[in-house]
């Protein structure tokens, strides 16, 4: 076969519906040896692991062979990505293996869906190119964090020092407000207290949980919309 017809294979819609098909199978079988399940069923999943790996060998040698210049296959990411799992999943493992970290290296199939959807490929992609800013917005909610963290030690440390007694604790507390999980939970001990400990937490919660966590997604999206 020339590469023409590697090319041509490579980029039939229904071998690319077969790979994502066996990548989903792939990770159905990972899930059901998780079960008890008879002997027979074991040797049978094996067997059927074993094909799927062939199977991703033999795809990852298209999609090299259809490359006009090999070498540009590998100045691919997402190609020596799936490269690096296939080479992983070649680790031979029996049916009554029990070795843990094989039958976890097989867990790392499952991220090939990634790189066969076009749709996950962009948006990984764009969360990559969006990791600057992010970087300097969660700087930003950190450095929120750390001053309400402080304010919160200094005015509620001697009545809550289990959740309040150091800046360390603080931040964690704040943390769980953050992510709006039972925060009432941590407010209202402090509002018995203190009548205008609502002020504290409110403005932490708009601060921190609403605005900045949704200029992160703002981030984001202005990203994946630059990219199309």
């Amino acid at each position: 076969m020339n590469r023409t017809s590697f090319e041509k294979i490579k980029n039939n819609r229904f071998f690319q519906a077969f790979v994502i098909s066996a990548i989903i199978l792939s990770a159905f079988l990972v899930g059901v040896s998780t079960y008890n399940i008879p002997p027979q069923a074991i040797v049978f999943i094996y067997i059927l692991d074993t094909l799927i790996t062939i199977f991703f060998v033999i795809e990852i040698c298209i999609r090299f062979f259809a490359e006009d210049k090999k070498l540009h296959f590998f100045k691919n990411g997402w190609n020596i990505f799936d490269s690096l799992i296939v080479i992983i999943s070649i680790i031979p493992i029996g049916p009554n293996s029990s070795i843990l970290v094989l039958r976890l290296l097989r867990i790392f199939r499952v991220l090939r869906l990634i790189s066969a959807i076009p749709e996950l490929k962009e948006l990984i992609e764009a969360l990559l190119k969006s990791i600057k800013r992010v970087f300097y917005v969660s700087l930003l909610l950190f450095i929120i964090i750390y001053v309400y963290a402080s304010f919160g030690s200094i005015l509620f440390g001697q009545s809550d020092p289990q959740r309040w007694g150091d800046l360390g604790i603080s931040m964690i507390t704040l943390v769980q407000v953050l992510t709006l999980s039972s925060w009432e939970n941590v407010m209202l001990p402090m509002q018995e207290k203190f009548w205008w400990a609502w002020i504290y937490f409110y403005s932490f919660v708009a601060i921190g949980s609403i605005t900045i966590l949704n200029l992160i997604i703002a981030v984001l999206v202005d990203v994946i919309t630059k990219q199309k």
